[in-house]
Parts: structure tokens; sequence; C-alpha cells
């Protein structure tokens, strides 16, 4: 074999390598962002959201005091989920605690959330966070 046949024959393993290499490392759509992530809203933001969509209200907490963060009820808003977000490395440390919700009907209303214990019946919360929510 010559020279050239195997200068050529090396560039084309490299070739087929990288090649390998980009199939396996490039992503293909499992792990694509969702098209419409829903909107996140923090304590003093008014909520304006279309029928049928979902929006988070992200507030601090932290779940180790046993403290946690419920809704109340709301004729134009569905609850659907909450999930803790860490706040950082050591045990006990506080976060963000993310609660969805899903615009049922169209309306004006008043989201009120409370942060307490449920194992503590009747005792007043720690904290209380109202929204005002528009759904057209």
């Amino acid at each position: 074999m010559t020279r050239s046949r195997w200068i050529a024959l090396v560039v084309l393993v490299v070739i087929g390598i990288g090649l390998l290499v980009a199939v396996v490392a490039v992503p293909w759509g499992d792990d694509a962002p969702a098209a419409h992530a829903p909107t996140v809203y923090h304590e003093g933001d008014d909520i304006t959201v279309k029928q049928g969509d979902e929006f988070v209200i992200a507030l601090p907490a932290n779940p180790s005091t046993g403290y946690e963060w419920t809704a109340g009820d709301d004729s134009d808003v569905m609850f659907v989920s909450s999930h803790q977000v860490e706040g950082g490395d050591r045990p006990g440390a506080p976060g963000t605690q993310e609660l969805a919700f899903r615009a049922q009907h169209t309306g004006e209303s008043t989201l009120e959330l409370v942060y307490s214990r449920s194992f503590e019946p009747g005792v007043p919360p720690a904290k209380t966070a109202k929204f005002s929510v528009t759904v057209k």
C-alpha cells in the first residue's frame, strides 16, 4: 500500500470516529425543553393567563421545618401539583416550593396560599401570600 493510500485510510477512519462520537453525543429530542413552559410568578406578581393555560407560583420554603405552601379554593384555577426545589447543599437549607395551577374559568379572583404545618390544625399559618388572578 502506498503512502497516499495510508493517509486516505487514516483520514476516513478519523472521519468515521468523529461521526460516531457526534451521533452518540448529540441529544435527539428526548431532552428538548417543552414547547411552551408555564410562566413562573413570585410573591407580589399579578397573574394574567388564558383559559386552559398552566402557570407556576414559586415561593420560598423550607420543608425540613414541616411547613409547606397550600392553596385555598379558587373557582377560576385548579391546583395541579407541587414540588420543592432545593436551595443549597446543607441539610435543612431553605429552597423554593413551586405550585402549578391550570386556569379553568374566565374571571377575576384572588388566590390565597398559606404556609403552615398540616399536623397543626387550628394553628394560624406562619405566612400567607395572595395573588390577583385574571383568566381571559
